[in-house]
C-alpha cells in the first residue's frame, strides 16, 4: 500500500498495531470515547517537535515513538477510526491518518497537508469526521487572519527560497482571513461539567493573539474530580501527559492564550 508515499518503521507499525489490538478490546465503539484511549495508550511517549518535517518531500509520515501535539491528535483520531470499525490493521490506520492530515485525504505535497488547526477543522467537518462546538458559552470572537506560513518562509524549510510553494500556501490561507470563529473565553473553564459543553475524549485548541495564527497548541479533554484538564503532548514536560493542573490554571497566566476552541470527533 503506497510503499514510496510513507514514512515508516518496523517499529512504528508493529507499534500502531499492538496498540489497535488494545482498543479493539474496548467495549464502547464510540469513536470519541476510543480517541481518548487511544491518546492514553501514548503517556509517556517522548516529545519531539516538527517530526512531520524532517525530511524535505512530503510523505504520510508515521512515527509512533516520538510526538508533538498535532500528530498525538491525529494519530489517537486515527487509530480511533479504525477501531471504531472494528479493524485493527496497519493499512486501515494509515488510510484513515491520511485522511485526517491533507486536505481531501490525499497527500499531494507539502501544501496538501492541513497545517493550520482551522483548515484541520474545516476538512474534518467537510468529511463528516468532525465538528466544532459551538452556543451560547462560545462566547467570544476570535478573527482569523491566517497568514504566518507565507509571512514566515524562512521557518519552514520546505517553503524558504520556494515562490511557488510560497504562493500555494497563501492561496490556501486566503479564504481564512477576516473570518470571525467563536471560542469559549478561558475564565469560563473554571466551570463545572454541568454547564459546559466540553466531554471527555473532544480536541481542545489553545486560541493565541499571535499575528497570523489561530492556535498555538492543542490537546484532548478529560474530566478529574469535577476539573477540566488535557491530555497532551507537553513541550515543558518533555513527553505525553494528563496534565496535573485544570486547564484552567494551566492557561490562567498565559496572557497570549484568550481562551479555546472545542472540536467533537462525529
Amino acid at each position: 500500500m503506497w510503499s514510496n508515499s510513507i514514512r515508516y518503521t518496523r517499529n512504528d507499525s508493529t507499534a500502531i498495531c499492538e496498540k489497535l489490538s488494545q482498543l479493539n478490546k474496548k467495549n464502547s465503539k464510540q469513536t470519541s470515547t476510543l480517541l481518548l484511549e487511544a491518546a492514553k495508550l501514548f503517556l509517556g511517549t517522548p516529545y519531539v517537535g516538527g517530526t512531520l518535517d524532517k525530511k524535505k518531500e512530503e510523505r504520510l509520515t508515521i512515527n509512533a515513538s516520538e510526538l508533538d501535539c498535532t500528530t498525538l491528535v491525529e494519530t489517537s483520531l486515527a487509530m480511533a477510526m479504525t477501531a471504531s470499525k472494528n479493524k485493527k490493521d496497519f493499512r486501515t490506520f494509515c488510510y484513515n491518518l491520511q485522511k485526517i492530515r491533507y486536505r481531501s485525504g490525499e497527500c499531494k505535497g507539502y501544501d496538501s497537508r492541513l497545517h493550520y488547526f482551522s483548515w484541520w477543522v474545516a476538512d474534518g467537518e467537510e468529511k463528516g469526521i468532525l465538528c466544532e462546538l459551538s452556543g451560547k458559552t462560545f462566547s467570544a470572537i476570535q478573527t482569523l487572519n491566517l497568514n504566518f506560513m507565507s509571512n514566515n518562509p524562512d521557518k519552514y524549510m520546505q517553503l524558504k527560497g520556494d515562490s511557488m510553494l510560497i504562493a500555494s500556501i497563501a492561496s490556501h490561507e486566503k479564504p481564512f482571513r477576516q473570518k470571525a470563529t467563536a471560542y469559549l473565553p478561558k475564565s469560563m473553564l473554571k466551570n463545572s461539567k454541568k454547564s459546559l459543553p466540553i466531554r471527555d475524549g473532544d480536541v481542545i485548541a489553545l486560541v493565541t493573539t499571535i499575528k497570523g495564527l489561530d492556535v498555538t497548541h492543542m490537546g484532548i479533554a478529560v474530566w478529574v474530580d469535577g476539573k477540566l484538564h488535557m491530555l497532551h503532548a507537553s513541550s515543558k514536560e518533555k513527553k505525553v501527559i494528563l496534565d496535573k493542573v485544570s486547564l484552567y490554571d494551566y492557561l490562567a497566566s498565559r496572557k497570549s492564550c484568550p481562551g479555546v476552541r472545542v472540536v467533537r470527533v462525529k
